[in-house]
């Protein structure tokens, strides 16, 4: 594994949400290196397009779709909701068109770059968890430490792992990238779309 490229995805957060307090740098940083990383990698890239399989894609959109449903299911006992996000956002220069077009962008945009990285670049045909699934779920803590208390965290960090290497499997036995992309894409687009309702309920 290049240690550099697992790290890239930390820089950006630690840069652009910690240091800077901006969500669209630290996306700027994440995804700007990452293109940089695979632009000379056509195969790679073609990856993003290959292996669908309508069966396993709708499993897998489901299981991503699972993410906001668990977050909805468990936003009153972690104490997400509006008072919590909003200024949480208003902090990462987010807010009204901003914060729904960062929305948009992270359903969209975000699970190409993520699997391109984690599954492509740094991927493995280990059937068994590997240091990439660990770092995939670590950088996500330093987003998730800005709006959740430690024991929420421990347990997305797991869920996190899980995912990783469900998604690697995904690739592994397809031979592409495409079902762990839509799969990712509904995670996100649910998770996404749940805490933006929520950060409207007053």
């Amino acid at each position: 594994m290049s240690w550099f490229l697992a790290l890239i995805p930390y820089l950006a957060m630690v840069i652009g949400l910690h240091l800077l307090g901006s969500a669209w740098i630290s996306f700027l940083i994440y995804h700007g290196l990452v293109a940089v990383a695979v632009w000379r990698a056509p195969d790679l890239r073609r990856e993003l397009l290959r292996g669908w399989d309508n069966v396993v894609g709708l499993g897998a959109a489901g299981f991503g779709i699972g993410g906001g449903v668990l977050i909805f299911v468990l936003a009153p006992y972690a104490g997400i909701n509006a008072d919590l996000i909003n200024p949480a956002i208003a902090k990462l220069g987010l807010g009204g068109t901003g914060w729904l077009l960062f929305v948009i962008y992270h359903t969209l945009v975000n699970p190409w770059f993520e699997e391109i990285l984690w599954r492509g670049k740094l991927g493995s045909d280990s059937l068994k968890p590997v240091w990439g699934d660990v770092l995939f779920a670590g950088y996500h803590v330093l987003v998730l430490m800005l709006f959740l208390e430690w024991l929420w965290i421990v347990l997305a960090f797991f869920i996190l792992i899980a995912a990783g290497w469900l998604w690697r499997q995904l690739r592994r036995r397809h031979e592409g990238l495409l079902l762990p992309v839509i799969s990712h894409l509904a995670a996100d687009g649910s998770i996404m779309f749940v805490v933006y309702m929520l950060s409207l309920k007053k």
